[in-house]
């Protein structure tokens, strides 16, 4: 792990998020190569997530997390193109059924991902917490358990490549 995006004198939201940079579960992932810290600009985060090998696909997909009030607050994260500093183009994203509606462009101009464990789409749609609780964010949740979501589609048979 990079220990130089560790701050010793942090808020209390950026201290736990480093905290859980230290566990065995986040660490264990990173060693999987399930994941990577890229770098971390508190409160922006940029991790890349790996993905199975499909034709013309990256190996990985860039996030872009917005970890404000964490862990009492969810994540919220944008697929970002890391060589370009933006956005990932809608041609690039994951593809497939569900992955693909995950990773969608057309709702909230793409700066979110489309999924209950998002911050930013479960606050625009109040009955998932009815219909997916076990996708729902709570502060026993830590940001390991938010790149297995998206670890377990992008390595799912759904996932078909971009």
């Amino acid at each position: 792990m990079n220990t130089e995006l560790l701050t010793p004198c942090a808020a209390p939201d950026q201290r736990a998020f480093e905290n859980h940079l230290r566990s065995a579960r986040f660490r264990a992932g990173s060693e999987r190569g399930s994941w990577r810290l890229i770098s971390s600009n508190w409160p922006i985060v940029l991790v890349a997530v790996a993905s199975v090998d499909r034709p013309c696909s990256p190996g990985e997909f860039a996030l872009r997390c917005n970890l404000a009030g964490y862990p009492a607050v969810a994540p919220t994260a944008s697929p970002w193109d890391i060589e370009r500093n933006e956005l990932l183009r809608v041609e690039l994203r994951p593809k497939g059924e569900q992955v693909g509606m995950v990773f969608r462009a057309d709702w909230n101009g793409g700066t979110a991902l489309y999924a209950p464990f998002d911050r930013t789409a479960l606050a625009d749609h109040a009955g998932w917490a009815a219909e997916h609780p076990w996708y729902l964010w709570d502060v026993t949740r830590d940001f390991t358990w938010f790149l297995e979501r998206i670890f377990d589609l992008l390595n799912s048979d759904d996932y078909v490549g971009t």
